[in-house]
């Protein structure tokens, strides 16, 4: 195995090689004496960059902060009054290098130990001890770990650091410290602390599980620095934990000969077949605790080390995921490393634990951290809770291009050269060792790319090789969502995370953007549930997971501002804030953001069931289950940043579509007419721990004041544990329905917590849609014939050719997709920019409303009608005026928008509806609409409050 899995060779600033020992991996314990480093220390900034030349670490520097953390919380660097709306506001802002300095007093007892200096997370270091230099780092996934033995000597010493947030390794993290999402602080987070332990002493400590064969071979790294042989041996004991009833399994005993710097001991070890097995149901976890005796010419030596692990074999068998050799589909979220109180991600296994759980409350079982690694204490929780993750190299977009695709941004690995020293393949290579160094022992830990929307070369693929051969553990793939602008599968990947297989393919999700020339099934298809991702995987043998599925807009909520105590304020908020204030429309936020946040949750149903009833998928990854403020503002989360839930949906009910076993409903369309017999087929998603026998589906049909119209049962069935079952057909008849009105279908399987509910809406087949003899049905305002009935005090229905409408947005069902950086990228780029709307605000009980059942947001009743329509733009009208029926704005706009208005015109009435009601007569839904909008004018109630200037309606209305 390659020694760069143990040491590390860097080029220091003044042209010298050192080795920096990387230190033992983070999943692991050492009997070692230790010294934290944490408290006050020393603090100047380098704005010049000569802190070096002028030899900054033989002087004391004149400020202090407070370490562990950054130079953000300790409000150092420039104040800004940044007010950008497609960010977050960075408060403090250091970019470029920082000196820290601070005394530590060494014991007599270190005399002839081996000591290192842990500094668990920062960036590009540099550290002296006194005036002597020991060492740089770069990793921004793995801590710095540097052998400072022959620098250290007891008394008192001083340590200075020297961190640069402004110069990168060859490859930085595009989320995880650009300025989209304002996190390159400067400073050293998490332990930091010195180290101290016997010369000869446990290195490394890897151990790689075979499930199938319920053993693990385990491969330590014995060093030794007293330059003659050390002879011993290693005992090994192991103990199972986080289960019911914890075991002790079998010791084990290996003779160790330690005669170089380095010496590499194997072993299998075999606990026994009573040994549990890790999984998302039962993350059972094994200790092993290592004790290393040895002698030599220069003494005794004793280690002691423990890692924790999970028997698991987490595989790949043609396109499916196996755990264990059960079925597994990763429903997932994306995090992109939005913590907005600190700027990095929280260093304590309490938070993580915290948030996990908040996930998997919400049916989620993995997490893909976007071109970014978490730090050991997001391991330890997922491997204590169960969860599947992925962790990628960091990468950004460079100015290089790809040679497939000369306007494609991507970084790629062999045609990016940094410097003549080092190039990216070797970053890339020492950066994954050093990540699997310290973090491959954790079961969570099952995949692994080189980073997101990456190039491909022959560089890659030879370092995504290597690295298999020194870490099977992980499946692999070259990138995520690689090569979209030309997607082919990459020889050897293992998995395929991609928006689409195909150029010009059906897409692996159901929403869309104005920049993809495809078809989405959410806003391109009629709704009903007979859609799946079939032909979207066809003839992929790997596993394949839809790549940022979902970015369904939400109106943002402005009681969040004052959650942003921290690092980052919210003054993208405070301006859309301002915005709607201006436009009048301040006290519809509210009611904004529900309306939003219910439409979005019923595309984030569709989009996941679209994986759900797709045999063979291998999952999805949403972006996302909570909002990511940073880049375009993209508030599209059930929570928000700090995942505190919106109150949009509760975790209970998301999790009848999102969760290990769901029942589904396959049916043509959710809208039916009385005279047609309702057919439905039952499916069961099944990726529960094993296979559920005799199960009895039943269902059931349910009006909004919970009257049972119909019931049913199925033939009991044994439903296969990681498969999309079909269990039966059952339909009903309609005929006896009361129309119109909607009902809930519900399928639940008996005895169970699984169950699921689909909306259906129920018509009449025919309708009257005769206008009153006093109610005018016109097409255009300016026709003489209705300028003069109006003028006669009589009642106009306006239903304006949608053509005609000189101040309109174009039609929309889905919300906003991500964030206004579309709407504002398509216009600079030339290309048509998205609809930007983010659903219907009415009031259910409106009289004119009244015979046609909805709620006070868009559903898939609304479809037909929405996609039919231009919203009027009524930015003109008095700042108090509501639409009968409002279209919510996205954030760049604010428009006032309408589908449905009314106002006095003179002596008469006018209502306006700007849906093409009369080209969607074979609709059963706008039929309905039409003869509503009738029956409220010709009653008492149709008299409206608001009086429409009438040159602002001539400019309006055609």
């Amino acid at each position: 195995m390659s020694s760069q899995l143990t040491m590390n060779q860097q080029h220091c600033p003044i042209g010298k090689t050192l080795i920096l020992c990387m230190g033992l991996s983070l999943g692991v314990v050492q009997a070692q004496q230790t010294l934290p480093l944490d408290g006050t220390w020393r603090f100047q900034l380098d704005a010049s960059n000569s802190g070096v030349d002028q030899k900054w670490f033989n002087k004391q520097l004149d400020d202090t902060v407070q370490l562990p953390g950054t130079t953000d919380e300790n409000k150092k660097g420039e104040k800004t009054n940044d007010r950008p709306d497609d960010k977050l506001s960075r408060v403090w802002r250091w970019i470029g290098p920082a000196w820290y300095q601070r005394e530590v007093t060494i014991p007599e007892s270190w005399q002839g130990k081996r000591i290192t200096i842990f500094l668990e997370r920062t960036k590009n270091t540099r550290v002296w001890i006194n005036d002597q230099f020991a060492g740089v780092g770069d990793s921004l996934s793995a801590p710095h770990v540097h052998d400072l033995t022959d620098l250290l000597k007891p008394g008192k010493q001083t340590i200075t650091l020297l961190i640069d947030n402004a110069k990168l390794p060859p490859v930085g993290p595009s989320h995880a410290v650009d300025e989209r999402t304002q996190t390159n602080w400067n400073g050293v987070v998490g332990k930091m602390e010195l180290r101290a332990s016997d010369p000869v002493w446990i290195d490394d400590l890897q151990v790689f599980p075979n499930a199938a064969k319920k053993e693990a071979r385990v491969r330590v790294v014995v060093g030794n620095r007293t330059g003659s042989e050390a002879k011993g041996t290693i005992s090994l004991s192991c103990n199972s934990y986080n289960v019911d009833k914890p075991a002790a399994f079998k010791t084990q005993r290996v003779d160790v000969v330690a005669s170089d710097k380095e010496t590499v001991v194997e072993f299998t070890y075999k606990p026994g077949e009573e040994v549990p097995l890790w999984d998302e149901f039962n993350p059972a976890l094994l200790k092993l605790d290592l004790v290393l005796d040895a002698k030599g010419g220069a003494g005794a030596f004793e280690d002691k080390a423990s890692v924790s692990f999970g028997m698991r074999d987490f595989t790949q068998e043609r396109n499916r995921f196996k755990i264990n050799g059960k079925g597994v589909v990763l429903r997932g979220r994306i995090d992109c490393a939005n913590y907005p109180l600190t700027g990095y991600a929280p260093m304590s296994k309490e938070e993580w634990r915290r948030m996990y759980s908040i996930l998997k409350d919400w049916g989620l079982n993995h997490v893909r951290f976007h071109s970014w690694c978490p730090p050991k204490a997001a391991f330890e929780a997922a491997d204590e809770l169960g969860l599947y993750l992925l962790a990628e190299l960091p990468n950004k977009r460079s100015a290089f291009k790809s040679p497939d695709d000369k306007n494609a941004a991507v970084h790629n690995i062999d045609h990016l050269k940094v410097d003549s020293k080092e190039d990216l393949y070797d970053y890339a290579m020492r950066e994954a060792t050093s990540m699997f160094r310290h973090f491959g022992n954790h079961p969570s830990y099952v995949m692994f790319t080189l980073g997101n929307e990456t190039g491909r070369g022959p560089a890659m693929y030879e370092l995504t090789d290597h690295l298999r051969q020194i870490n099977p553990r992980p499946l692999y793939a070259l990138g995520t969502n690689n090569r979209h602008w030309d997607p082919e599968l990459a020889e050897g990947d293992q998995f395929w995370i991609i928006k689409s297989v195909k150029k010009h393919s059906r897409l692996m999700r159901g929403s869309t953007n104005c920049y993809d020339d495809i078809m989405a099934s959410i806003e391109d298809l009629p709704p009903g549930t007979l859609d799946d991702l079939s032909a979207s995987i066809e003839g992929v043998e790997v596993p394949l997971i839809g790549h940022e599925t979902g970015q369904f807009q939400v109106y943002p909520r402005y009681e969040e501002i004052e959650k942003f105590k921290g690092v980052l304020e919210a003054r993208n908020y405070q301006i859309f804030r301002d915005r709607i204030k201006d436009a009048g429309m301040l006290d519809q936020a509210d009611d904004f953001v529900r309306a939003s946040g219910a439409l979005a949750a019923i595309c984030y149903r569709e989009d996941i069931e679209l994986s759900l009833r797709t045999p063979g998928v291998g999952g999805f990854q949403l972006l996302d289950i909570m909002d990511f403020p940073g880049q375009g503002t993209a508030l599209v989360g059930m929570l928000d940043v700090f995942m505190d839930s919106k109150g949009i949906i509760e975790p209970e009910l998301w999790r009848q579509f999102c969760s290990e076993t769901v029942p589904l409903v396959r049916m043509k369309q959710h809208v039916w007419t009385s005279d047609e017999p309702f057919i439905a087929r039952a499916q069961v998603a099944h990726y529960g721990p094993r296979d559920m026998e005799n199960a009895k589906l039943t269902w059931t049909l349910t009006d909004t004041k919970g009257q049972v119209h119909a019931k049913g049962s199925l033939t009991p069935t044994t439903l296969p544990q990681g498969e999309v079952s079909e269990v039966d057909m059952f339909g009903v008849s309609l005929k006896d329905i009361p129309t119109p009105q909607r009902l809930d279908l519900t399928l639940e399987i008996e005895g169970t917590d699984s169950r699921n509910s689909y909306p259906i809406w129920v018509y009449a087949p025919e309708v009257d849609t005769n206008a009153p003899e006093d109610v005018m049905v016109s097409r255009s305002f300016e026709a003489p014939e209705t300028q003069n009935h109006l003028a006669k005090g009589g009642k106009v229905l306006l239903l304006p050719k949608l053509d005609e409408l000189p101040h309109s947005v174009p039609p929309a069902f889905q919300t906003d997709f991500w964030s206004p950086m579309f709407t504002k990228g398509a216009l600079k780029s030339g290309i048509t920019p998205p609809p930007g709307t983010m659903g219907i605000l009415c009031d259910p009980k409106t009289p004119a409303l009244a015979d046609f059942p909805t709620e006070f947001h868009s559903n898939w009743q609304w479809w037909h009608l929405v996609k039919n329509a231009r919203p009027i733009i009524l930015d003109g009208t008095p700042k108090d005026y509501r639409p009968v029926v409002q279209v919510i704005d996205n954030l760049a706009r604010s428009h006032k928008l309408g589908l449905i208005a009314e106002t006095k015109v003179g002596k008469g009435r006018m209502l306006v509806c700007s849906i093409d009601l009369p080209g969607l007569q074979d609709r059963p839904e706008a039929r309905q609409l039409l003869h509503s909008l009738l029956n409220y004018m010709k009653s008492s109630d149709f008299s409206p409050a608001a009086e429409l200037d009438t040159e602002l309606l001539k400019k309006l209305l055609p």
